[in-house]
């Protein structure tokens, strides 16, 4: 979607350039960067030991919170469905 946002009207006049790509890279940097920051922070802590046959599997702390708070269930869904930085499409009727 940041690609379309930013790419659709360059891309139907024939004038994308090299800023405009920038655009869209610092546009989706960061939330990329936080969700495999998030995925190697799971991997290494609750994991990497468990896989390798080291520790016994258990619970996390963060898990056992959601179980006794069900508001908190949506958090991790929402964070793997819609991702950290949310992106919708722009049309011109309802651009910035």
């Amino acid at each position: 979607m940041a690609a379309a946002n930013v790419l659709a009207d360059p891309l139907a006049h024939g004038t994308v350039s090299v800023d405009h790509l920038r655009a869209v890279q610092r546009r989706r940097e960061f939330p990329t960067r936080a969700t495999q920051s998030l995925q190697l922070t799971v991997q290494n802590r609750f994991l990497r030991g468990v896989l390798a046959g080291t520790t016994k599997p258990a619970v996390p702390w963060p898990l056992r919170l959601m179980q006794r708070l069900p508001v908190l269930q949506r958090i991790p869904a929402r964070l793997i469905g819609v991702g950290i930085r949310p992106e919708h499409v722009r049309t011109p009727a309802n651009s910035e």
